[in-house]
């Protein structure tokens, strides 16, 4: 049977090569551009939100800068529940029945799914954005109407801003989507790899990342009216 330490080691190992380019770059990691740093970082004062921007003329992140968002985010607690959460999906839609039932199998479809959140989150808020010169922040639309804003939160996963401020599609979050799900194919159960497992992980992914914007972008006005 599948260990489930085992399930990590493929991006462990991924990871292990890039503390020290974090060293030799050292940079300021970057900061909310709001008066009230909880409102930017934090929804509900619970679920994190460090890549949500309030001014879309704001500086670009350096590489450096990128690689502090994406280990702060992975080392923020709640990214221990939501890996939950996607295990249960996962299980329902059969994508992880490999790893059998009873508390063994829950332990390892969450452990799986630790590992899925990792390297979505490298691929995502790191690599990709430093590669393609993208930005990875979440920009607010912070006015217009409900359904404008709305519309702004789904576009958001299709469109980004480019370092030098000017906007087109969205490449980083396909390309870590993508890769994400297909390094997933190294550690799921035989029966559970291909097609069907890589699927599930992009829809996931793509619906994670409309309801991250969602609470990015309506929190603030939610919490001013409590």
């Amino acid at each position: 049977m599948v260990k489930a330490y085992k399930v990590l080691l493929p991006v462990l190992a991924l990871l292990s090569c890039l503390p020290a380019q974090e060293k030799t770059s050292p940079q300021p990691s970057p900061t909310p551009t709001t008066n009230d740093k909880k409102e930017s970082t934090r929804v509900a004062g619970v679920i994190p939100a460090f890549n949500s921007e309030n001014d879309v003329n704001a500086p670009a992140l350096s590489s450096s800068q990128k690689f502090h968002l994406f280990t702060k985010t992975v080392k923020d607690p709640f990214n221990l529940i939501m890996p939950a959460v996607n295990a249960v999906i996962l299980s329902a839609g059969g994508a992880s029945s490999g790893y059998g039932s009873g508390f063994a199998g829950l332990t390892k479809r969450y452990a799986a799914s630790i590992g899925d959140s990792i390297s979505g989150n490298f691929f995502r808020l790191y690599a990709f954005p430093a590669l393609l010169h993208e930005d990875p922040r979440y920009f607010r639309a912070g006015h217009g109407t409900i359904l404008q804003r709305t519309g702004h939160v789904f576009v958001a996963t299709v469109r980004t801003r480019k370092d030098d401020k000017t906007f087109r599609f969205n490449w980083s979050k396909l390309l870590a989507s993508v890769t994400s799900s297909g390094l997933s194919n190294a550690y799921y159960p035989p029966e559970n790899r291909g097609v069907k497992l890589t699927v599930s992980r992009i829809g996931l992914s793509y619906l994670g990342e409309v309801s991250s914007n969602a609470l990015k972008e309506f929190w603030a006005d939610i919490a001013r009216k409590k």
